[in-house]
């Protein structure tokens, strides 16, 4: 049984943030937003996040999201994560319950040798997701926080809405995909898509507080 872990939660760990600059005729149907947002849909800055979490209200877990770009929802222009991964189900019911997030469970493998890592997500022995990720050496790291890179998001889930304003910092440094495979019918089609940025972070701590929630019914 999943015990409630309710927000705030402070999360420690390293992870990728993989930024893209998505078009909306390209990706509308193919980003796994509902039918209901699809014409909200403005694409522009989005991004693909591989976490590994070392801490937090839950424990360690992994994650794997994806967020298309920009939504226009009552009269602001927000962002939302149409499709999401986590090694654990405690994060799973978790994530659904605090912030409206629609996780999913999935097993997670992450590998690391010296400045590469490879990381591969599947279910029930089927491997859809799969990156191999180097960090550029000649590079210094940097400081980094989600100012740089706000995502301010909104979720819609079993007629609530969630707002949520995610923030951090860490040690970043720069990277580069050296291979990425996936299944289109489990994740978005990143492997046809450059990225505008891909960076590494280091030793981060995110907090995650409560969310602000109304009931929505233009949830179908």
């Amino acid at each position: 049984m999943v015990e409630k872990a309710p927000a705030p939660w402070n999360l420690t760990g390293n992870g990728y943030v993989i930024v893209y600059w998505f078009k909306k005729e390209k990706l509308k149907d193919r980003c796994f937003l509902d039918d209901y947002l699809k014409e909200s849909y403005l694409g522009g800055r989005g991004c693909v996040m591989l976490v590994d979490y070392k801490s937090s209200k839950v424990g360690p877990y992994k994650e794997l999201l994806f967020i298309p770009g920009k939504i226009r929802f009552e009269g602001q222009n927000l962002y939302t994560i149409s499709k999401i991964f986590v090694s654990t189900l405690d994060s799973v019911v978790n994530g659904r319950e605090n912030w409206g997030i629609p996780k999913e469970h999935a097993n997670f493998s992450w590998m690391s040798d010296k400045n590469t890592e490879q990381i591969g997500v599947e279910r029930e022995g089927h491997k859809f997701f799969g990156i191999t990720m180097e960090r550029i050496k000649f590079l210094f790291p940097f400081p980094i926080t989600t100012a740089l890179l706000p995502f301010p998001l909104v979720q819609t889930l079993n007629q609530k809405v969630y707002y949520t304003n995610f923030h951090g910092r860490g040690i970043g440094s720069f990277a580069r995909i050296k291979e990425v495979k996936v299944d289109r019918d489990f994740f978005p089609g990143i492997d046809d898509h450059k990225p505008l940025l891909v960076i590494k972070v280091d030793n981060f701590k995110l907090t995650f507080p409560k969310a602000k929630t109304a009931s929505y019914e233009g949830i179908s």
